[in-house]
């Protein structure tokens, strides 16, 4: 099947179609010819929906799946469906499966069984076996089984030895990336919430910023001290953005990322101790909220993580503190942007940051939309508001703090791997 979709905007930063309003021509999973008022055979289905946008495939780093081991609340065909529903055409899952993916047989099986799945599932490899940070994982031979880039993913590497090997050891690897995130877990404690008025108003024990601000700054001393690449994953607080902005001007290894949830909400909505809203990092203060925003703007901050985490309701339906950290968000990371950053940041920074940079911190060729490229394609609109419900996601799990919220924006569709994927159908769009 061949695709025409007429009259659509492309956004792509820095390609010579940027801006344009123009007809996309696909065939055999590639970009055969764009311009204006083209005619095709009946054979071609047409798609045309008002003031839609084409951009490159979007590619969420560090979401998080169940399988193998935890198929009860996340499967690889759940998860590339939650993907393509949210406009993303690949996805890098963090190691946290059971057993990790700490090798090569885990790489492969990932791999293997993506492969029939409407997007890309890319594995992250974990940096120590049984994400446990202790002994070094098998990081060459994870590479060459096809591993993305290497985490521990949920388990922040605690032992700076460790750390500063995996370092060293992707220096042996073309585009090598570490992802951790900074976080100390001596000083977070058993801390519930961040650390200030609404710990104490809630009564629960706090993580402080300085949690994060101790490892950043040890993380960003070991990234100096073997001149190695890393992403310090989901940054939260003003502090944070501070360093990793002076540390980026020496650096040209270093990058940062944001979970959607700290750039489009604060402390105050756990006011009424919603478990949804319970994440690692913390939801701080407004004025770090505000913070995180002008590192995207500026460029401190290089992507967007989606940072989607699912759970099943025994680990998350309980009281407050004894639910687990993190919320579904593959689905509804672009219509919170939508909604609360587009009118501050534009569209084109969220095309930056989902295509552009996170391609270029993977290694992975540049995606623009021009006659020849390969159609990894998100195709969308950012106008239009509805009500998102729990009946949409396509997850296992239900832990999704935006249900039965009015949101801006949508995903058309996303065409990846030569075909076209749509929850509409394709139908309802021509």
């Amino acid at each position: 099947m061949d695709y025409l979709i007429r009259k659509v905007r492309i956004v792509d930063p820095g390609g010579k179609h940027h801006g344009k309003v123009v007809d996309v021509w696909l065939k055999d999973g590639l970009i055969r010819e764009m311009g204006h008022e083209i005619r095709r055979s009946g054979k071609t289905r047409t798609l045309q929906v008002s003031n839609s946008m084409l951009s490159g495939g979007w590619i969420d780093i560090g979401c998080v799946g169940g399988e193998p081991g935890l198929e009860h609340r996340e499967t690889l065909e759940s998860i590339a469906r939650s993907g393509a529903a949210g406009g993303y055409t690949g996805l890098c899952l963090f190691p946290n499966t059971r057993p990790a993916i700490h090798s090569k047989s885990e790489v492969n099986f990932i791999r293997s069984k993506a492969a029939d799945l409407p997007i890309h599932l890319l594995p992250i490899g974990a940096a120590s076996k049984a994400c446990n940070g202790q002994e070094l994982a098998e990081i060459l031979q994870m590479r060459e089984a096809g591993a993305i880039a290497f985490s521990d993913g949920l388990a922040p590497i605690q032992n700076s030895g460790l750390m500063m090997r995996a370092l060293e050891y992707l220096k042996l690897v073309p585009g090598g990336l570490l992802i951790n995130q900074s976080l100390d877990q001596s000083l977070a404690g058993k801390g519930q919430v961040h650390e200030g008025p609404i710990s104490t108003l809630l009564g629960l024990l706090g993580i402080p910023l300085l949690a994060e601000t101790t490892f950043l700054h040890r993380d960003i001393s070991l990234l100096r001290y073997t001149a190695s690449r890393l992403l310090v994953h989901k940054l939260s607080g003003e502090e944070s953005v501070a360093i990793v902005r002076a540390a980026k001007k020496q650096l040209s290894g270093l990058f940062a990322s944001v979970s959607i949830y700290n750039l489009v909400a604060d402390a105050s909505q756990l006011e009424n101790l919603n478990v949804h809203y319970k994440l690692s990092p913390p939801l701080r203060e407004a004025s770090d909220r505000k913070a995180l925003v002008k590192g995207v703007a500026e460029g401190t901050i290089d992507c967007i993580a989606s940072d989607h985490t699912p759970w099943d309701p025994e680990s998350k339906d309980v009281e407050f503190q004894s639910a687990a950290f993190g919320s579904l968000s593959l689905q509804t990371c672009f219509r919170a942007y939508c909604t609360h950053l587009l009118g501050e940041l534009g569209i084109d920074r969220w095309v930056e940051m989902q295509v552009h940079n996170t391609r270029s911190m993977l290694h992975l060729p540049v995606q623009h939309v021009e006659e020849g490229c390969n159609a990894e394609l998100s195709w969308f609109v950012t106008g239009t508001q509805s009500l998102f419900t729990a009946g949409e996601l396509h997850s296992l799990s239900r832990n999704c703090p935006h249900a039965g919220s009015s949101l801006r924006g949508k995903v058309l569709g996303v065409f990846s791997k030569g075909k076209f994927t749509s929850d509409e159908g394709s139908e309802k769009l021509a």
